[in-house]
């Protein structure tokens, strides 16, 4: 996804990745992304969270509006319901 992300950022268009792995995203350092720590499939939230799902995007828009350099943003965004995230990062699966 970096590689497309810079060319687009290079014909003038604004591009923001979604990363839900900070270690993996540093070392492809796209132009601007923004680190959500939620589960594989849920990057937004939980199905039917849509209070989440929203605060989610709006973090997104806003850092596509600020961000003026290269880099990762933490957006805050922790998951808290069970150890789902967890197990993924160690392919545990369920």
């Amino acid at each position: 996804m970096g590689l497309i992300q810079r060319a687009f950022d290079e014909a003038g268009l604004c591009t923001l990745s979604i990363s839900q792995n900070m270690e993996i995203t540093a070392v492809i350092m796209p132009s601007r992304a923004l680190y959500v720590a939620h589960p594989f499939g849920l990057t937004f939230g939980a199905i039917g969270d849509s209070a989440t799902q929203r605060a989610v995007l709006a973090a997104m828009l806003e850092a596509a509006a600020t961000m003026n350099h290269r880099g990762i943003r933490d957006s805050g965004f922790e998951w808290a319901q069970d150890d789902l995230r967890y197990r993924q990062l160690r392919k545990q699966g369920r």
